[in-house]
């Protein structure tokens, strides 16, 4: 089975209106007024310090309802971080005459100090709208952080949390009861977007498998993000397997396939984990030895 972007629940159940974000009333409240059009639309600056807090859904649920253009772009990419992309990009978007449009920069604290210093003014003349998110908000200019309108994002409450799985497991007519659901809010506490990965996760499993996948989420043993980093940046396989070591292949392989699935990894490296976690599934089955299983996970990602 290869799974699809609309088969994963983070991406299947993304807000689709500003109504449906939730968590974060005190702002919702003031964009539902911009749809209706009773408040101005304004250049913004999303700031958390957590990941998963309604950021990028709320950007996006705003212009979709306003039917309004939507330019994505994010600074984790080296591409999309300096001032060459702030010339050759942004500035053409900005001056389009377009005022129907937003131009979306995630993780604007990544943004080099010279391409900050070219955007503020670059905002200042825009005919289009700026939405600018970040997790770290001393390392956004104080001059950029002037132009916008700062609106904080606190991580999402537990309550809220558990209200928003338990209707996902209906719509899914799946089980996962009320304790497990407690369990992964508390593991990815205010951050829906890993909690509904780990959800997902833990509907396909069953008994011993479910039981221990839980576990590992009360006792976590695996860095998956120092393992991806480790095999797309890095491509150090040895490393690579060494974090695998000691934990039970199956979990390992569905710990790794959740994180990146529910992570802001580009759709190529995404896809690549699940092609792999989807063969290493398919071998551990079949009774491949799980050391061979591992080290061919590991050889797929790092090549």
């Amino acid at each position: 089975m290869r799974y699809m972007v609309k088969d994963i629940w983070c991406e299947k159940y993304r807000p689709k209106t500003v109504e449906e974000v939730v968590g974060q009333d005190a702002i919702t409240n003031e964009f539902k007024s911009i749809v209706k059009g009773t408040a101005p639309m304004q250049n913004f600056l999303f700031y958390s310090r957590e990941p998963g807090t309604g950021k990028t859904s709320l950007a996006v649920a705003l212009a979709k309802q306003m039917d309004w253009q939507l330019h994505k772009f994010n600074a984790s990419s080296k591409k999309q971080r300096g001032i060459e992309f702030i010339e050759e990009d942004v500035i053409p978007l900005s001056r389009s005459g377009l005022g129907e449009t937003i131009i979306f920069l995630d993780e604007a604290d990544r943004i080099t100090p010279t391409a900050q210093d070219a955007l503020k003014g670059v905002i200042e003349e825009s005919t289009a709208y700026f939405i600018l998110t970040c997790n770290d908000l001393n390392k956004v200019s104080p001059w950029l952080q002037s132009r916008c309108q700062l609106r904080t994002f606190k991580p999402i409450d537990e309550s809220v949390m558990e209200r928003a799985l338990a209707n996902i497991c209906a719509r899914e007519s799946v089980t996962v009861d009320d304790r497990d659901i407690r369990t992964i809010v508390a593991k990815h506490s205010g951050d829906m977007r890993n909690a509904i990965g780990a959800l997902q996760t833990v509907s396909y499993l069953e008994g011993r498998g479910r039981e221990q996948f839980l576990q590992r989420l009360e006792h976590p043993d695996l860095n998956a993000g120092r393992f991806l980093t480790l095999c797309f940046k890095n491509q150090d396989i040895d490393e690579a397997h060494s974090e695998l070591s000691g934990g039970d292949p199956r979990q390992s392989v569905r710990m790794i396939f959740t994180f990146a699935v529910s992570n802001k990894a580009n759709k190529d490296s995404r896809l690549r984990v699940i092609d792999a976690a989807i063969d290493a599934e398919r071998d551990l089955i079949m009774g491949v030895d799980e050391n061979i299983v591992l080290w061919s996970f590991c050889r797929r990602l790092c090549a």
